[in-house]
C-alpha cells in the first residue's frame, strides 16, 4: 500500500532482499534439477545394471539445502498459509499490526530452527561426520542450510517492519483488499 504523503520507507530494502532471495531461490531450483538429474540417471542406470552408487546421499544433501533456498523469497511474497476468514474484514491497520505480530512469533520458530542448523552443523564439522558411500562432508549441507535459514529469518523480521510501518501509516478505516495475500 501507498503510505501517504511520502515515499515507502521499505521499498529499497524489499528491493534489494527481492533480488537477494531470488538468487538463492534460483540456486535452489539448480539443486532441485540436480536432484531430478540423479534420480533419472540412477533410475536408468539401475535398468541396465548401473545405478549410481550413493545417489540417495546426495538426493538427500541437496534436498536439504534446496528446501531452505525457497523459504526466504516465499515468504517475502506472502507464500505462506494464511487463515484470514475472520479478520479480512478488518481495516488494513488493524490487519498490518496482526501481521507484525505474527511475523515476529514465526521469526521467533525460524531463530530456533537456524539456531539447531548451526549447533547441528558446528557438531557435523568437529565430529567429521560423513555419507556413508561418497564420503561426503555432512556440515556443508549445514552451513548452507545455516546461511539460508538465517536469511529466512531476516526476510521474516523485515515483513514483520514493513507491516508495522504500514499499520502506522494507513488510514484507520480502509478495509483489507481480498485480492492480496501476505
Amino acid at each position: 500500500m501507498a503510505l501517504t504523503g511520502r515515499a515507502d520507507p521499505t521499498a529499497t530494502v524489499r528491493r534489494r532482499l527481492d533480488r537477494l532471495c531470488g538468487g538463492v531461490a534460483m540456486l535452489g531450483g539448480a539443486a532441485l534439477i540436480g536432484v531430478m538429474m540423479v534420480i533419472m540417471t540412477s533410475v536408468i542406470g539401475a535398468q541396465f545394471g548401473k545405478p549410481i552408487l550413493g545417489d540417495s546421499e546426495v538426493v538427500d544433501q541437496l534436498t536439504g539445502v534446496l528446501v531452505f533456498c525457497f523459504l526466504p523469497y516465499c515468504h517475502l511474497h506472502g507464500g505462506n498459509v494464511m487463515v484470514d476468514f475472520f479478520t479480512r474484514p478488518l481495516p488494513a491497520r488493524v490487519n498490518h499490526a496482526l501481521d507484525a505480530v505474527m511475523n515476529l512469533l514465526f521469526a521467533i520458530v525460524a531463530t530456533v530452527i537456524a539456531w539447531r542448523l548451526i549447533v547441528g552443523g558446528i557438531s557435523a564439522y568437529t565430529r567429521d561426520q560423513r555419507s556413508m558411500f561418497l564420503d561426503l562432508p555432512e556440515w556443508v549441507v549445514y552451513a548452507l542450510g545455516s546461511v539460508t535459514s538465517i536469511l529466512w529469518v531476516l526476510v521474516i523480521l523485515f515483513v514483520a517492519w514493513e507491516a508495522a510501518v504500514h499499520a502506522r501509516t494507513d488510514s484507520a478505516g480502509t478495509p483489507t483488499d481480498p485480492h492480496t495475500f501476505g
